[in-house]
């Protein structure tokens, strides 16, 4: 079954990931930021022997990923941003198979439109993608967010929100609603706020 550990000793701002393949074998990640990489993951799995022990290492893969949000402007004459030169990760979790999939089906639509029409620019891209331009600020919101609790506000966190929720807030989806539900617990609300202003004056 997939599982996601965070924490500050665990991956700071970041999180450690376990994705079964098969019965054999599983995809074991970190994404830290501030930090080496390596490190932690290599921690984890030293800590997790009941979960590797006998196991071997089959390939290593590392790479950089912009979690920053979308750049302000994605399009020019001539040109089209998509993926990763975009900045079209989901900021909370590093995913961007989906975003930048989209948005290329989305360019090169309008690539060929222009093409036949014989102009070079692109107003419709921005306004096409907008829907998960508008995800992907959610998510980074969610994110300077989280990353701003101590390591007991995530363990409450895990406990207050259901799988559904945790989904919602990493993917930027229905915030009011799991807002909501967070409201409920009056004295961690109030630390959520703190956290939330917090993220809100990095922002500005």
């Amino acid at each position: 079954m997939p599982a996601a550990y965070v924490g500050r000793n665990v991956a700071p701002k970041g999180y450690v990931w376990v994705f079964p393949k098969s019965e054999e074998e599983a995809n074991v990640g970190v994404g830290v930021r501030g930090a080496p990489a390596k490190p932690y993951l290599d921690r984890f799995i030293e800590r997790h022997g009941e979960m590797f022990r006998g196991a071997q290492v089959v390939e290593v893969k590392a790479a950089p990923v912009p979690i920053g949000g979308q750049v302000s402007r994605i399009h020019g004459e001539g040109v089209m941003l998509c993926g990763d030169a975009a900045g079209q990760v989901i900021p909370l979790t590093g995913g961007g198979i989906h975003s930048s999939i989209v948005a290329g089906k989305i360019a090169g639509e309008l690539a060929g439109k222009a093409i036949a029409e014989g102009r070079r620019s692109f107003p419709e891209y921005p306004k096409r993608y907008a829907p998960w331009s508008e995800r992907i600020y959610r998510s980074l919101t969610a994110l300077r967010l989280i990353e701003n609790l101590e390591d007991g506000d995530l363990n409450m966190l895990a406990e207050v929100l259901d799988g559904r929720d945790i989904v919602d807030l990493a993917n930027g989806f229905d915030l009011a609603r799991v807002g909501a539900k967070l409201s409920k617990h009056p004295a961690f609300a109030e630390r959520l706020g703190k956290a939330l202003l917090k993220a809100l004056e990095v922002k500005a």
